[in-house]
């Protein structure tokens, strides 16, 4: 999670990177957004296929999360 501002949260970003193992030993063992700055700087990006994918599923799942709570406030 990232959040910048001068005295105050003013903006959030919530990136979510799937890391095993084998990837952190690549990077020597960097976690968070020293890895992901690094991946990034190297050009090691995640197939857009699978990303793709991966934001649909969170969509639906986001929905349904919203769709339930909505639900138990009525």
């Amino acid at each position: 999670m990232w959040s910048y501002g001068r005295d105050a949260r003013k903006h959030l970003h919530i990136a979510v990177q799937p890391v095993t193992a084998e990837v952190r030993a690549r990077y020597g063992g960097l976690r968070s957004e020293q890895l992901q700055a690094r991946m990034l700087a190297e050009g090691d990006e995640p197939d857009i296929t699978e990303v793709e994918q991966y934001c649909e599923r969170a969509r639906e799942l986001f929905r349904a999360i919203a769709d339930n709570s909505a639900e138990d406030r009525s």
